[in-house]
């Protein structure tokens, strides 16, 4: 999967330079909302998708360490195609990250495709785990900026 298809999946109206919730819940519908009003997603599913996301953070955290977490539905019925959503928290948010910090960078995954959401989980992954890139991005101020520095990350890490 190339950084253009990744892209692709994470377009610019789902990207959130300003995330405002004080919660892990909040930052999730927020960003949900944006798959709602940028069309990717019905109004009807995001209450199901909502709750998929929840049901997994119960399972266990999805606050990978260094600031980032990666809440996910990787087997969700109620979406056509992989979403990526990304949020910038900058007050950070407890998400019961791993190494207990708050996190500042939160990538959300929606798929139906339990195989292209690993491949996908895992490229972020990749570029999540540099601390000078997640320090980088949490300077982007607007959309556009958020998903063009991440188009260029995933190009340079061959991502």
């Amino acid at each position: 999967m190339s950084a253009i298809e990744i892209t692709q999946h994470c377009r610019a109206e789902h990207c959130l330079p300003k995330l405002q919730g004080e919660t892990k819940e909040d930052v999730i519908s927020e960003i949900i909302d944006c798959f709602v009003a940028s069309g990717a997603l019905g109004e009807d599913a995001a209450a199901e998708l909502f709750g998929e996301v929840l049901a997994r953070e119960e399972e266990g955290t999805t606050g990978i360490g260094k600031g980032v977490a990666m809440p996910h539905a990787r087997t969700s019925d109620v979406i056509e195609e992989t979403l990526i959503g990304v949020g910038l928290h900058h007050d950070g948010v407890d998400f019961d990250a791993t190494d207990g910090a708050p996190v500042y960078v939160i990538f959300l995954i929606a798929s139906s495709d339990p195989e292209e959401y690993l491949r996908v989980a895992g490229r972020i992954a990749r570029v999540a785990r540099d601390s000078v890139e997640m320090t980088a991005l949490q300077r982007q101020t607007t959309a556009k900026a958020v998903h063009k520095f991440l188009e260029e990350s995933w190009s340079s890490m061959n991502a």
